[in-house]
């Protein structure tokens, strides 16, 4: 019997990486800033010049007088000069990839939701559809304030001069955001942005009188320039408000510190530093983490909604805290295979698990507690962990689920079908499921459910190596 479970695994777990070969590319969503490798693209400083100007006026601060900077020094001239047309050009690219990502989701989201709705339909979980008019509503408020007006506003640039730092720094302000690191024997900078929203909504009560509630939401993030590596803290635990309007969003005042050097060759700082300068502020300058990171925003809403409609109607089914969630992710990967390749499941899936921190900002979390006083927590991303499938669990179940689905296809579909709604009584989901999986593989479902979890873990490994997670 061990040896026979064993074969069948194996033959899972080939079968599951023949799949994964030739199975049609994903569509993937649009990367973030930081994704693209901009400060690696020759074409976007060559083209500086064509962008138009951002941030106004930035002032130079001499970090270690605190007064303005007016030594006669060419990095800092052609920092100063660049720094709005880099911004200018950050901003445009920022509003050509949402508006594109935007788009391709709206379209191909009508048409999911149509197929879900009616596979719901079918196996008698009537009248789902969601609620589009609340699609991307705090999305496009933000595309409209970036459309009108930038987020930033580059308010100063700071400028230390290598030759004169010393680890005793002066009591300031801007003193703040620098530190030698005794471990790596190099200085580090950081930024801190605080950004705010204010959302007023007015409803009338059934006595005609109006009432007023305003929403204060506030988002704290910080980079340590040289790693690239910050936080991202909502404040609260808070996000936007469905209501939020574009002029609600505050601007968001930025110091930028620099280190330069008398010694060194200024055309060498000058590209290194425009280099620096368009990877920190392609993470930083992000307000759609508002609502979710990009890597997952918009790919969960419809097993979500299917699953909060479904637990609120009446089916034959008792275990309903087991049931719902497998049934709703099952129709959902359904859908989303057909759609896109089933390439899309494991990709969200891994994305949720290994590469989704609500702390972090840019390559990992650094909280930036450099000073008294400062003790921001938060949560790395914790990529050592294992892939971990259990039947029991509807996490599990439903990668059981999909892999009987990419075997036999509309045959298991069919089935769970007419076995769900033809009940006269109520049974038990888990056990009504495991006997339609053995009818349709005439495989015994104690045989096919670990040989199914090895094949969709080893599957799943396959991918995560490939995303690199």
């Amino acid at each position: 019997m061990k040896n026979s479970r064993f074969r069948l695994a194996i033959g899972f777990a080939s079968t599951t990486a023949i799949l994964l070969s030739i199975s049609p590319p994903v569509i993937e969503a649009q990367s973030v800033l930081s994704g693209t490798g901009i400060s690696e693209d020759p074409e976007f400083f060559i083209t500086l010049d064509t962008y138009v100007k951002y941030g106004g006026d930035i002032d130079v601060i001499d970090g270690l007088t605190g007064q303005a900077y007016h030594s006669d020094n060419a990095v800092v001239k052609a920092i100063h000069s660049s720094f709005p047309r880099i911004m200018g050009g950050l901003h445009m690219k920022l509003l050509e990839l949402e508006a594109r990502y935007m788009n391709f989701y709206l379209s191909q989201g009508v048409q999911h939701d149509r197929e879900l709705a009616a596979l719901a339909e079918s196996f008698g979980i009537t009248r789902f559809s969601m609620d589009r008019s609340r699609w991307m509503v705090r999305e496009k408020a933000i595309l409209q304030r970036l459309d009108k007006k930038p987020f930033f506003q580059i308010k100063e640039l700071v400028v230390w001069e290598k030759e004169y730092l010393d680890e005793e720094l002066p009591d300031n302000k801007w003193a703040k955001n620098i530190q030698f690191n005794s471990d790596t024997q190099s200085w580090e900078r950081r930024v801190l942005t605080e950004w705010n929203v204010n959302t007023v909504q007015v409803t009338r009560w059934n006595n005609g009188q109006l009432n007023t509630n305003v929403q204060i939401v506030k988002k704290l993030q910080g980079l340590n320039l040289e790693t690239n590596k910050g936080f991202h803290i909502m404040v609260g635990g808070r996000g936007l408000s469905r209501y939020v309007q574009p002029g609600d969003f505050s601007e968001v005042s930025v110091s930028y510190p620099m280190i330069v050097s008398r010694t060194e060759n200024a055309e060498e700082q000058i590209e290194r530093l425009q280099k620096q300068i368009v990877e920190n502020l392609s993470h930083l300058y992000d307000p759609f983490t508002w609502v979710a990171r990009r890597s997952t925003r918009f790919r969960t809403a419809f097993s979500s909604e299917l699953i909060n409609y479904f637990k609120e109607r009446k089916y034959r089914v008792k275990d309903r805290d087991w049931f719902d969630p497998v049934i709703c992710h099952f129709l959902n990967d359904v859908v989303t295979v057909k759609r896109y390749g089933f390439k899309e499941v494991y990709d969200l899936y891994l994305t949720q698990q290994f590469a989704n921190s609500k702390s972090v900002l840019g390559k990992d979390l650094d909280l930036l507690n450099w000073h008294e006083g400062e003790n921001r927590k938060g949560e790395s991303v914790n990529r050592n962990r294992r892939i971990w499938l259990n039947f029991d669990r509807p996490g599990g179940a439903r990668f059981v689920m999909l892999d009987a689905y990419l075997r036999y296809g509309d045959k298991l579909t069919d089935a769970l079908r007419e076995k769900l709604t033809s009940l006269k009584k109520s049974e038990n989901g888990k056990e009504l499921i495991q006997k339609v999986i053995a009818e349709v593989s005439n495989v015994p479902a104690e045989k096919y459910i670990p040989a199914a979890i090895k094949a969709q873990k080893a599957g799943l490994e396959q991918f995560r190596e490939k995303m690199n997670f």
